[in-house]
């Protein structure tokens, strides 16, 4: 089972995933941000005081997809969070986004474990004014309808509400 679980910044994606993943016993939390600053700091370390003793966490900024068949081994369920991070770092670190997205589809499908991946929507604004930001935006597009398209649910977060896309609850 894959859940997509997308919105905008700030309206409860991680609490919602995490609350889908509360009636497992062993759960795993594979993290891709990295501190890159004091306000980021805060951010991940509020992430960390969500999650309780139950979480095994996997911080890996790139090769999520071996991160997910690791943690695939050892848990119940998968809290992937989040897919935007992990675009913004393949860029950063230079890597081909369209293989690693590759390799992260195939480790869903195999993972044989209940995954919910953590996203934001970016392409809903305005067509951004420069070209990195274009190919953020047509990257991280492009790795949530892939995996949308192979999800069994896909919930839009709107002001911390749940709107089931595709699946039932």
């Amino acid at each position: 089972m894959i859940t997509l679980i997308t919105g905008g910044a700030g309206t409860g994606k991680t609490s919602y995933a995490l609350n889908l993943a509360e009636k497992h016993a062993k759960k795993a939390y594979i993290a891709t941000a990295e501190v890159t600053d004091g306000e980021m700091g805060l951010k991940i370390e509020k992430h960390r005081q969500e999650r309780d003793e139950t979480y095994t966490t996997y911080e890996e900024p790139l090769e999520i997809d071996e991160a997910l068949t690791e943690a695939a081994e050892e848990n119940d369920i998968i809290v992937l969070d989040c897919l935007t991070f992990w675009i913004n770092n393949l860029l950063y670190y230079k890597k081909p986004a369209a293989e690693y997205t590759y390799r992260l589809i195939n480790a869903l499908k195999n993972a044989g474990k209940p995954v919910i991946i953590v996203t934001n929507e970016v392409s809903t604004g305005v067509v951004p004014a420069d070209k990195l930001t274009r190919e953020y935006v047509s990257l991280t597009a492009a790795a949530n309808r892939k995996i949308a398209d192979i999800a069994d649910n896909v919930i839009l977060m709107v002001a911390g509400q749940p709107l089931y896309v595709k699946g039932e609850r």
